[in-house]
């Protein structure tokens, strides 16, 4: 009689497990499919390009609902954190390596010649290479 309740209960938990997984991956899909329809309402597609400019142009909203949707952190070879590294958006820059975006030798050396001194020291202190 234990063995058959202590089945019914490992029955029960993996029911229970596959329940909350499925939840789980709804909700992710659903918010997926969210962040792709309010990207496109604020006139933008959802493109490594566009994804690239929202980081150029510091808009946070965008590029977490860019990273939301799906977008690579590091689409287009590190293209958006090159952009904000060269326009100077420090929080912008801080935010994508908090992300997994790579400090890229670009990303430096954009920091580097426009005079962005604080973001070149977050590159060089996140492991960017001359």
């Amino acid at each position: 009689m234990t063995e058959s309740l202590a089945g019914q209960s490992r029955m029960l938990l993996v029911a229970m497990v596959a329940v909350i997984f499925a939840s789980v991956c709804s909700a992710i899909a659903t918010d997926a499919v969210q962040a792709r329809k309010d990207i496109k309402a604020m006139g933008m597609e959802y493109t490594g390009q566009d994804f690239a400019k929202a980081a150029g142009n510091g808009d946070m909203t965008a590029v977490q609902l860019f990273l939301d949707a799906g977008m690579d952190v590091n689409s287009g070879g590190g293209a958006a954190i090159g952009l904000a590294a060269g326009r100077g958006k420090t929080e912008m820059v801080k935010f994508l390596l908090s992300k997994g975006a790579k400090p890229t030798s670009d990303a430096l050396q954009y920091a580097r010649t426009r005079g962005h001194k604080d973001i070149e020291k977050i590159l060089i202190d996140a492991g960017a290479k001359e």
